[in-house]
């Protein structure tokens, strides 16, 4: 009896230990499952973490704003419910949703880089023709209207208009091209009514053209019986001589501050236009180096000066001025005179070997029409 309870007590503890293995097996395999089902979301959201970074780096956020969001918003969905999940205990935890959550976020994110590119390389494309656009218009004011007397107003529109196309430039060619958009878009705006108020100007002054074009073909006819003549252009900023119907020589000049338009009075900074003649030569008792003096005014200008202050446009105490000349001191290369022709002492020396008392001097706003000036530009 004895030895059968043994046998039968060996027999419980064998599968009694194999009972205990079974356990151990089992739980070994559930742990193992779990911790393998534990790192699975990692991949998932690994590929939606790199989709994003790749967008963010494709400036998806600026050209596909609401397809990166909703990309983020996914990739933080997976997030919750991963940390969610981990919070439970490990034989319960599923990671189907972390998983379809981060599927669905670099989906998105991957969208958002495809869109991203063709709305930037639209953008870029955009600014490349602001930018050329904005080249070609202040081309336009370097050779129309730099050298305009140009109220306050018109050159800080001009220049502000400028100052942003140079930083469109820079950004653009940062690939920041949002940026580069936004100012580009401002300085057309600045520029381009900075041009249409000059160019609206520039207009109205040659209104006087016919006059002008008369005064210099007088200038030239008054030249070809062997008498030297003065022939100043405003518009060109030259001051010519001309002899025999040909032009002998030709320097740069420099004029009053409001030289566009015709003198009025006396503190108006503007240079006359007309006919006139040198009644004087200064040598010394001049502190310009040398001048010529000129009979401004004439009769035609005190007729208009007389008329003026009889219609009221010009008030009874204002003056006619006088003592207009040309004269040295010039190559400043701005428009700096009270109403004078300002030349360079170099070319005064030569003007002034060339002529003499009583020579005439004709002084209009351009030799040339402004269909030939501007040629094919619209403003």
């Amino acid at each position: 009896m004895n030895q059968v309870r043994k046998k039968k007590r060996r027999l419980k503890k064998k599968y009694l230990y194999i009972l205990i293995g079974l356990i151990i097996v089992s739980i070994s395999i559930t742990i193992w499952l779990a911790i393998r089902d534990d790192g699975a979301p990692n991949d998932a959201i690994k590929s939606a973490r790199e989709a994003l970074a790749e967008a963010k780096q494709l400036n998806a956020s600026i050209y596909a704003a609401d397809l990166f969001a909703e990309a983020e918003q996914l990739y933080d969905s997976a997030m919750v419910n991963w940390s969610r999940e981990n919070e439970r205990f490990f034989l319960f935890r599923n990671y189907d949703r972390t998983r379809s959550f981060a599927q669905k976020a670099k989906g998105k994110a991957k969208e958002s880089s495809t869109v991203s590119k063709e709305r930037a390389s639209s953008t870029q494309d955009r600014v490349e023709t602001m930018l050329a656009d904005l080249k070609n218009k202040l081309d336009v004011y370097e050779r129309l209207f730099k050298d305009m007397p140009l109220s306050n107003r018109e050159l800080d529109m001009h220049n502000r208009g400028k100052m942003l196309t140079s930083e469109a430039r820079i950004a653009y060619e940062s690939q920041r091209y949002p940026e580069a958009e936004s100012k580009a878009k401002k300085a057309v705006e600045l520029v381009t009514a900075s041009n249409l108020q000059a160019g609206q100007k520039l207009k109205e002054y040659f209104q006087h053209y016919p006059k002008w074009s008369s005064l210099a073909d007088q200038a030239i006819k008054a030249s070809k019986g062997g008498n030297r003549v003065i022939l100043v252009d405003k518009l060109a900023h030259k001051l010519m001589v001309y002899k025999s119907g040909v032009m002998t020589h030709s320097f740069d000049a420099e004029f009053g501050k409001n030289w566009m338009g015709d003198k009025l009075r006396r503190g108006d900074k503007a240079t006359p236009e007309g006919i006139y003649k040198i009644t004087a030569r200064k040598d010394r008792a001049t502190k310009y180096y040398k001048a010529l003096l000129i009979n401004y005014p004439n009769d035609e200008d005190r007729a208009r000066f007389a008329r003026l202050k009889r219609s009221g446009e010009l008030s009874s105490r204002t003056d006619i001025g006088n003592l207009i000349e040309i004269h040295g001191m010039g190559g400043k290369g701005v428009d700096w005179t009270d109403g004078c022709v300002a030349l360079r002492n170099s070319d005064m020396d030569v003007l002034f070997s060339l002529v003499r008392t009583d020579t005439r001097v004709y002084i209009i706003g351009s030799r040339v029409p402004l269909s030939e000036i501007c040629g094919d530009i619209s403003f």
